[in-house]
Protein backbone atom coordinates (compact mmCIF):
# COMPACT_ATOMS: atom_id res chain seq x y z
CA UNK A 1 0.00 0.00 0.00
CA UNK A 2 1.49 3.06 -1.09
CA UNK A 3 -0.16 5.17 1.94
CA UNK A 4 2.06 3.04 4.35
CA UNK A 5 5.36 3.33 2.78
CA UNK A 6 4.48 6.91 2.36
CA UNK A 7 4.19 7.11 6.41
CA UNK A 8 6.90 5.03 6.84
CA UNK A 9 9.53 7.10 5.44
CA UNK A 10 7.90 10.42 7.24
CA UNK A 11 8.87 8.57 10.08
CA UNK A 12 12.37 7.65 9.24
CA UNK A 13 12.84 11.40 8.00
CA UNK A 14 10.67 13.95 9.15
CA UNK A 15 8.83 12.88 12.02
CA UNK A 16 9.17 15.74 15.27
CA UNK A 17 6.97 13.75 18.18
CA UNK A 18 6.49 15.87 21.12
CA UNK A 19 5.09 13.30 24.38
CA UNK A 20 6.15 14.70 27.98
CA UNK A 21 6.88 11.94 30.06
CA UNK A 22 6.71 9.22 27.97
CA UNK A 23 7.47 6.56 30.27
CA UNK A 24 4.41 7.09 31.99
CA UNK A 25 2.10 7.07 29.10
CA UNK A 26 0.10 4.06 27.82
CA UNK A 27 0.75 3.86 23.65
CA UNK A 28 -1.81 3.15 21.56
CA UNK A 29 -1.59 2.26 17.76
CA UNK A 30 -4.22 1.21 14.71
CA UNK A 31 -2.73 -0.59 11.77
CA UNK A 32 -3.10 -0.01 8.19
CA UNK A 33 -5.11 -3.31 8.04
CA UNK A 34 -6.97 -2.37 10.62
CA UNK A 35 -5.94 -3.95 13.87
CA UNK A 36 -5.63 -2.09 16.88
CA UNK A 37 -3.03 -2.47 19.27
CA UNK A 38 -3.06 -1.45 23.29
CA UNK A 39 -0.96 -0.84 26.68
CA UNK A 40 2.21 -0.29 24.38
CA UNK A 41 4.99 1.60 26.91
CA UNK A 42 8.21 3.26 26.00
CA UNK A 43 11.33 4.88 27.79
CA UNK A 44 11.92 7.38 25.58
CA UNK A 45 10.73 9.19 22.22
CA UNK A 46 13.81 8.17 20.42
CA UNK A 47 12.91 4.59 21.27
CA UNK A 48 8.89 5.37 19.71
CA UNK A 49 10.44 6.86 17.01
CA UNK A 50 12.42 3.22 16.20
CA UNK A 51 9.08 1.49 16.56
CA UNK A 52 6.87 3.83 14.27
CA UNK A 53 9.54 3.08 11.58
CA UNK A 54 9.54 -0.61 12.04
CA UNK A 55 5.52 -1.31 12.70
CA UNK A 56 4.09 2.13 10.88
CA UNK A 57 0.85 2.65 12.36
CA UNK A 58 -2.25 4.22 10.40
CA UNK A 59 -2.92 6.14 13.95
CA UNK A 60 -1.03 6.33 16.82
CA UNK A 61 -1.99 7.63 20.37
CA UNK A 62 -0.92 8.12 23.92
CA UNK A 63 -2.84 8.24 27.42
CA UNK A 64 -3.47 11.65 28.87
CA UNK A 65 -3.02 9.68 31.97
CA UNK A 66 0.02 8.94 33.79
CA UNK A 67 1.28 5.52 35.01
CA UNK A 68 3.28 3.62 37.28
CA UNK A 69 3.13 0.64 34.76
CA UNK A 70 1.53 1.78 31.61
CA UNK A 71 2.16 -1.69 29.68
CA UNK A 72 -0.25 -3.30 32.07
CA UNK A 73 -3.07 -4.63 30.08
CA UNK A 74 -5.55 -4.76 33.11
CA UNK A 75 -6.65 -1.13 34.35
CA UNK A 76 -6.55 -1.57 37.68
CA UNK A 77 -2.81 -2.32 37.83
CA UNK A 78 -1.48 0.26 35.87
CA UNK A 79 -1.41 2.50 38.66
CA UNK A 80 -3.10 5.21 37.68
CA UNK A 81 -0.75 8.43 38.97
CA UNK A 82 -2.92 11.36 37.47
CA UNK A 83 -4.15 12.66 34.01
CA UNK A 84 -3.43 15.86 31.95
CA UNK A 85 -6.61 17.77 31.78
CA UNK A 86 -7.56 17.62 27.93
CA UNK A 87 -9.65 19.94 25.79
CA UNK A 88 -11.01 18.60 22.00
CA UNK A 89 -12.05 21.02 19.58
CA UNK A 90 -13.58 19.94 16.48
CA UNK A 91 -15.10 21.21 13.40
CA UNK A 92 -17.66 19.20 12.87
CA UNK A 93 -19.15 20.03 16.75
CA UNK A 94 -19.95 23.54 15.93
CA UNK A 95 -22.66 25.08 14.81
CA UNK A 96 -21.40 27.23 12.62
CA UNK A 97 -22.45 27.88 8.97
CA UNK A 98 -18.90 27.01 8.02
CA UNK A 99 -18.97 23.28 9.89
CA UNK A 100 -22.98 22.23 9.55
CA UNK A 101 -22.39 19.27 7.61
CA UNK A 102 -18.57 19.89 6.23
CA UNK A 103 -17.03 16.85 4.75
CA UNK A 104 -13.74 17.43 3.49
CA UNK A 105 -11.67 20.06 5.49
CA UNK A 106 -12.01 24.05 4.73
CA UNK A 107 -10.30 26.73 5.79
CA UNK A 108 -13.41 28.55 7.27
CA UNK A 109 -14.10 25.49 9.06
CA UNK A 110 -10.81 25.57 10.74
CA UNK A 111 -10.95 29.36 11.41
CA UNK A 112 -14.07 28.70 13.54
CA UNK A 113 -12.53 25.92 15.11
CA UNK A 114 -9.33 27.99 15.58
CA UNK A 115 -11.46 30.64 17.01
CA UNK A 116 -13.15 28.20 19.65
CA UNK A 117 -9.02 27.01 20.74
CA UNK A 118 -8.81 30.94 21.69
CA UNK A 119 -11.72 31.43 23.66
CA UNK A 120 -11.44 28.03 25.34
CA UNK A 121 -8.09 29.32 26.02
CA UNK A 122 -8.57 33.41 27.37
CA UNK A 123 -11.95 31.29 29.67
CA UNK A 124 -8.90 28.85 31.21
CA UNK A 125 -6.35 32.12 31.80
CA UNK A 126 -9.07 34.69 32.74
CA UNK A 127 -11.29 32.86 34.62
CA UNK A 128 -9.35 29.55 36.25
CA UNK A 129 -5.93 30.74 36.09
CA UNK A 130 -4.62 27.74 34.28
CA UNK A 131 -2.12 27.62 31.47
CA UNK A 132 -2.39 25.31 28.36
CA UNK A 133 1.00 23.41 28.84
CA UNK A 134 0.83 21.94 25.13
CA UNK A 135 -1.43 22.65 22.09
CA UNK A 136 -2.02 20.86 18.83
CA UNK A 137 -3.85 20.59 15.38
CA UNK A 138 -5.27 17.38 15.32
CA UNK A 139 -4.51 16.80 12.19
CA UNK A 140 -8.11 16.59 10.40
CA UNK A 141 -10.71 19.25 12.13
CA UNK A 142 -9.42 20.75 15.28
CA UNK A 143 -6.89 21.74 17.72
CA UNK A 144 -5.76 19.96 21.12
CA UNK A 145 -5.32 21.73 24.31
CA UNK A 146 -3.27 20.33 26.99
CA UNK A 147 -3.19 21.51 30.72
CA UNK A 148 -1.01 19.80 33.00
CA UNK A 149 -0.70 21.73 36.20
CA UNK A 150 -0.24 19.87 39.07
CA UNK A 151 -3.68 21.08 40.73
CA UNK A 152 -5.37 19.59 38.01
CA UNK A 153 -3.69 16.36 37.43
CA UNK A 154 -6.02 14.20 40.17
CA UNK A 155 -9.04 15.63 39.52
CA UNK A 156 -11.79 13.02 38.74
CA UNK A 157 -14.29 12.44 35.96
CA UNK A 158 -17.29 14.28 38.41
CA UNK A 159 -14.69 17.33 38.93
CA UNK A 160 -13.69 17.08 35.14
CA UNK A 161 -17.75 17.10 33.78
CA UNK A 162 -17.94 19.88 36.67
CA UNK A 163 -15.78 21.94 34.63
CA UNK A 164 -17.23 20.92 31.65
CA UNK A 165 -20.51 21.85 32.64
CA UNK A 166 -19.29 25.42 33.45
CA UNK A 167 -16.98 26.08 29.97
CA UNK A 168 -20.28 24.93 28.47
CA UNK A 169 -22.27 27.38 29.99
CA UNK A 170 -24.89 24.46 31.07
CA UNK A 171 -27.72 25.98 33.29
CA UNK A 172 -26.83 29.17 32.39
CA UNK A 173 -30.48 31.55 32.02
CA UNK A 174 -29.76 35.04 30.95
CA UNK A 175 -33.44 35.89 32.35
CA UNK A 176 -31.09 36.01 35.66
CA UNK A 177 -29.04 38.95 34.66
CA UNK A 178 -31.70 40.79 32.74
CA UNK A 179 -34.21 42.75 34.70
CA UNK A 180 -37.15 44.91 32.90
CA UNK A 181 -37.94 48.62 34.59
CA UNK A 182 -41.04 49.91 32.28
CA UNK A 183 -39.75 49.78 28.82
CA UNK A 184 -35.94 49.67 29.54
CA UNK A 185 -33.78 46.43 30.16
CA UNK A 186 -31.33 46.35 32.51
CA UNK A 187 -28.28 43.57 32.81
CA UNK A 188 -27.10 43.49 36.06
CA UNK A 189 -23.38 42.64 36.19
CA UNK A 190 -19.96 45.31 36.94
CA UNK A 191 -19.78 48.58 34.71
CA UNK A 192 -16.20 47.22 33.80
CA UNK A 193 -16.40 42.66 33.86
CA UNK A 194 -13.41 40.67 34.21
CA UNK A 195 -12.88 37.08 34.33
CA UNK A 196 -16.36 34.97 34.49
CA UNK A 197 -18.31 38.55 34.69
CA UNK A 198 -17.18 39.31 31.15
CA UNK A 199 -18.43 36.16 29.88
CA UNK A 200 -21.55 36.61 31.23
CA UNK A 201 -21.35 39.82 29.75
CA UNK A 202 -20.70 38.70 26.27
CA UNK A 203 -23.24 35.42 26.80
CA UNK A 204 -26.02 37.84 27.28
CA UNK A 205 -25.64 39.65 24.78
CA UNK A 206 -24.87 37.20 22.02
CA UNK A 207 -25.33 33.24 23.40
CA UNK A 208 -22.65 32.20 20.77
CA UNK A 209 -19.75 33.90 23.10
CA UNK A 210 -21.04 31.72 26.39
CA UNK A 211 -20.76 28.18 25.09
CA UNK A 212 -17.38 26.91 24.86
CA UNK A 213 -17.88 23.52 22.20
CA UNK A 214 -15.27 21.03 24.10
CA UNK A 215 -15.78 17.37 23.67
CA UNK A 216 -17.56 16.53 26.96
CA UNK A 217 -16.60 12.66 26.54
CA UNK A 218 -12.75 14.02 25.92
CA UNK A 219 -12.29 16.07 28.78
CA UNK A 220 -14.05 14.38 31.87
CA UNK A 221 -12.26 10.80 30.72
CA UNK A 222 -8.99 10.11 33.01
CA UNK A 223 -8.00 7.55 30.67
CA UNK A 224 -8.35 9.52 26.83
CA UNK A 225 -5.90 7.99 24.13
CA UNK A 226 -5.03 11.23 22.56
CA UNK A 227 -3.02 11.41 19.18
CA UNK A 228 0.35 11.78 19.74
CA UNK A 229 1.42 15.76 18.59
CA UNK A 230 3.53 15.19 15.58
CA UNK A 231 2.50 11.80 14.11
CA UNK A 232 0.31 11.54 11.36
CA UNK A 233 -3.39 11.45 11.08
CA UNK A 234 -4.46 8.33 8.97
CA UNK A 235 -7.67 9.60 8.55
CA UNK A 236 -6.08 12.97 6.00
CA UNK A 237 -2.17 12.44 5.97
CA UNK A 238 -1.74 15.16 7.92
CA UNK A 239 0.38 15.94 10.51
CA UNK A 240 -0.93 16.43 14.09
CA UNK A 241 1.53 19.64 14.50
CA UNK A 242 2.37 20.88 17.76
CA UNK A 243 1.63 24.44 18.45
CA UNK A 244 2.15 27.35 20.39
CA UNK A 245 -0.88 29.48 21.98
CA UNK A 246 0.98 32.25 19.78
CA UNK A 247 0.86 29.90 16.33
CA UNK A 248 -3.62 29.58 17.23
CA UNK A 249 -2.63 33.40 16.38
CA UNK A 250 -1.27 33.25 12.91
CA UNK A 251 -4.12 32.21 10.63
CA UNK A 252 -5.32 28.54 10.05
CA UNK A 253 -3.47 28.50 6.30
CA UNK A 254 0.05 28.52 8.02
CA UNK A 255 -0.81 25.97 10.83
CA UNK A 256 -2.51 23.56 7.50
CA UNK A 257 1.06 24.34 5.00
CA UNK A 258 2.86 23.10 8.56
CA UNK A 259 1.01 20.16 8.49
CA UNK A 260 1.44 19.00 4.95
CA UNK A 261 3.80 15.68 5.36
CA UNK A 262 3.83 14.70 1.32
CA UNK A 263 4.55 18.39 -0.42
CA UNK A 264 6.83 16.92 -3.24
CA UNK A 265 5.83 15.01 -6.90
CA UNK A 266 2.15 14.32 -8.35
CA UNK A 267 0.00 10.99 -8.40
CA UNK A 268 -2.87 9.97 -10.50
CA UNK A 269 -6.20 9.69 -8.67
CA UNK A 270 -9.27 7.52 -10.05
CA UNK A 271 -12.56 8.80 -7.59
CA UNK A 272 -15.04 6.66 -6.79
CA UNK A 273 -17.30 9.36 -5.99
CA UNK A 274 -17.66 12.93 -6.36
CA UNK A 275 -15.45 15.59 -4.96
CA UNK A 276 -16.35 19.34 -5.20
CA UNK A 277 -14.66 22.18 -3.27
CA UNK A 278 -11.31 22.95 -1.89
CA UNK A 279 -9.10 20.31 -0.54
CA UNK A 280 -5.89 21.41 0.78
CA UNK A 281 -5.75 24.42 -1.54
CA UNK A 282 -6.62 22.35 -4.70
CA UNK A 283 -9.96 23.60 -5.68
CA UNK A 284 -12.04 20.21 -7.26
CA UNK A 285 -14.93 19.50 -9.75
CA UNK A 286 -14.57 16.06 -10.07
CA UNK A 287 -17.22 13.02 -11.45
CA UNK A 288 -17.29 9.83 -10.27
CA UNK A 289 -15.17 7.82 -12.09
CA UNK A 290 -12.62 10.42 -13.46
CA UNK A 291 -9.11 10.38 -13.65
CA UNK A 292 -7.08 13.44 -12.24
CA UNK A 293 -3.19 14.12 -11.41
CA UNK A 294 -3.22 15.70 -8.00
CA UNK A 295 -0.45 17.05 -5.75
CA UNK A 296 0.47 14.24 -3.31
CA UNK A 297 -0.73 15.19 -0.01
CA UNK A 298 -4.22 16.05 -2.02
CA UNK A 299 -3.94 12.07 -3.20
CA UNK A 300 -3.17 10.82 -0.22
CA UNK A 301 -6.04 13.02 1.73
CA UNK A 302 -8.50 11.78 -0.52
CA UNK A 303 -7.90 8.24 -0.58
CA UNK A 304 -8.03 8.52 3.46
CA UNK A 305 -11.38 9.45 3.45
CA UNK A 306 -12.63 7.20 0.70
CA UNK A 307 -12.73 9.39 -2.38
CA UNK A 308 -11.18 7.09 -4.41
CA UNK A 309 -7.78 5.05 -4.69
CA UNK A 310 -4.42 5.93 -6.11
CA UNK A 311 -3.41 4.82 -9.51
CA UNK A 312 -0.13 4.93 -9.46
Amino acid sequence: MIIEVFFRNFYRNSARLQVDNVETREFAFQTFRGGFVRHKSFKTVDELAKFLVEKTPKHLYHSSARYRNPSEEVMDNKGWLGADLVFDIDGDHLNTEACRGVEIITIKCLEDAREEANKLIDTLRQELALEPSRVAFSGHRGFHIYVSESEVLTLGQRERRELVNFLKAVGFEREHFVKRHGRRSVVIYEEEPTGSLLRIKKGVEDARYLRIEVDEVVTQDVHRLMRVPGSLNGKTGLVAVPLTVRDLDSGVEQILKRAVAFDKGYLKFLFHKPAKGEVLFEELEVARGSVKTLPTQVAVYLELQGYGKILD
